[in-house]
């Protein structure tokens, strides 16, 4: 897995050691600085960590602080972004559980290096579990950010069910699958193959229509053959739920 790693002065130390961590599980790691514990403006550091996540140049970010409240309120500024300030093992695992967290903040000064690399270890080994909270993300997904935020997002626009007017694309990750049309967007789960097909994990008719915003609604077949036609280049296989 690619991930991104910020963070600020207080947090270097911790950063350079989860980095070290990173790499020795078998991932690479992409460093947004800081290169020192000389003191600088965390925004600066931790921005261009979700930035990277929202676009899908990583797969997911880790971003460390004195506490991790600044760093994690920085990153959920943007849109798409979804990043949760854990402090123990059962905060990690329900981050990613219930919640497809895909970047993770620490707190430099409150976590010991054992606890806080245990921390990261659990919140990258554990899957997402979909159903019911598929929809509560995409409900997330659905308010985004207003005009006026940070990241320069405009509030979205649900276009009309078939706008052939609306652009629209597939990024394809290594956990999830983002279907965007226009300013909207939604998540598919995605458990990745390696000796056997990947499987990309989308609601059934029924569930399609209740538990996905309304701005896709009556839309499956179109949705998903656009899907389809994006991940013709992988050996898939299609779960629905």
């Amino acid at each position: 897995m690619q991930i991104g790693i910020g963070s600020d002065h207080a947090g270097f130390q911790l950063k350079e050691v989860t980095k070290a961590f990173l790499v020795k599980m078998g991932h690479q790691v992409r460093d947004f600085g800081t290169d020192s514990d000389k003191a600088v403006d965390y925004p600066l550091f931790i921005r261009p960590v979700a930035e990277a996540v929202r676009t899908g140049a990583v797969t997911r970010g880790v971003v460390l602080g004195g506490s991790g409240n600044g760093e994690a309120m920085v990153a959920n500024r943007m849109s798409g972004i979804r990043c949760a300030l854990c402090w123990d093992l059962e905060t990690a695992r329900l981050a990613r559980a219930h919640n497809d967290a895909n970047m993770l903040s620490l707190g430099a000064r409150l976590l010991g290096e054992n606890e806080a690399l245990e921390i990261v270890k659990t919140w990258l080994q554990t899957p997402f579990e979909g159903g019911r909270h598929l929809r509560r993300i995409a409900q997330m997904d659905e308010i985004g950010p207003r005009k006026g935020m940070s990241d320069g997002s405009k509030q979205p626009q649900e276009g009309a069910p078939g706008d052939s007017g609306t652009s629209w694309d597939v990024l394809i990750a290594f956990r999830y699958i983002l279907y965007n049309e226009g300013n909207n967007r939604i998540e598919f789960q995605v458990d990745p193959g390696l000796k056997r097909p990947s499987v990309i994990h989308i609601p059934g008719e029924a569930r399609w229509d209740r538990d996905l915003p309304a701005w896709v609604r009556g839309r499956r077949s179109e949705i998903v053959g656009r899907i389809k036609d994006k991940c013709i280049h992988l050996a898939y296989e299609i779960n629905e739920y």
